[in-house]
């Protein structure tokens, strides 16, 4: 799962467990190599923690997705199954969360600017994009996320791909639904309980 899904993890742990994991986590990408090398609090250093987690049950071989996205997108279908669950959720928000998708995105992102002084190389541009699209909520939109999809085609390698996703989610869009949100349940359980485990 994308930014979206992955935020709405933390705000589930944070508001249980009186963590600061949701900027961590929502930048995880963009902290590479060993949490000692990475210059953060160790209470910001558990949201990178909890993002690697989420990733890693996320790329697993039985993924809900995979055996939809694996014989068009190959290496590329972890992408594809992060940018549709994202979707999914921002469609189903009020159904899946109870909560309003502007108002939890105002909340998600008022959080991460609290830790500008510690934002990575090359996050600012991807934040900007994020608020001033308003992508987390725009996620729900098919033309956003067309949109999104093709600028991630542009940043990797043999990525064209990627913009045929579109048509692919059009063609089983209902399978691809129910099949998303279960996705995102799993990793969601799954991940709490592992990094609650953890610490």
């Amino acid at each position: 799962m994308n930014f979206l899904g992955h935020s709405m993890i933390s705000i589930e742990i944070d508001e249980k467990t009186d963590r600061k994991t949701l900027y961590g986590n929502f930048t995880g990408d963009f902290y590479k190599g060993t949490l000692e090398k990475i210059n953060l609090t160790d209470e910001l250093k558990e949201g990178i923690v909890l993002h690697r987690i989420i990733d890693d049950i996320s790329d697993r071989e039985n993924n809900f997705l995979s055996d939809l996205l694996r014989e068009k997108f190959g290496i590329f279908k972890g992408i594809v199954s992060d940018m549709f669950v994202d979707h999914f959720l921002s469609k189903n928000f009020y159904r899946i969360f109870n909560e309003n998708i502007n108002d939890i995105e105002t909340k998600i992102l008022y959080n991460v600017n609290q830790y500008e002084k510690y934002f990575p190389e090359k996050f600012e541009r991807t934040l900007s994009w994020i608020s001033s699209e308003k992508i987390l909520s725009g996620y729900a939109n098919i033309d956003i996320l067309e949109r999104a999809f093709y600028g991630l085609s542009k940043r990797v390698k043999k990525g064209e791909i990627l913009n045929s996703a579109i048509k692919e989610l059009k063609k089983n869009y209902g399978i691809f639904e129910e099949n998303s949100v279960k996705e995102f349940e799993y990793v969601k359980n799954e991940s709490i309980n592992k990094f609650l485990d953890k610490y």
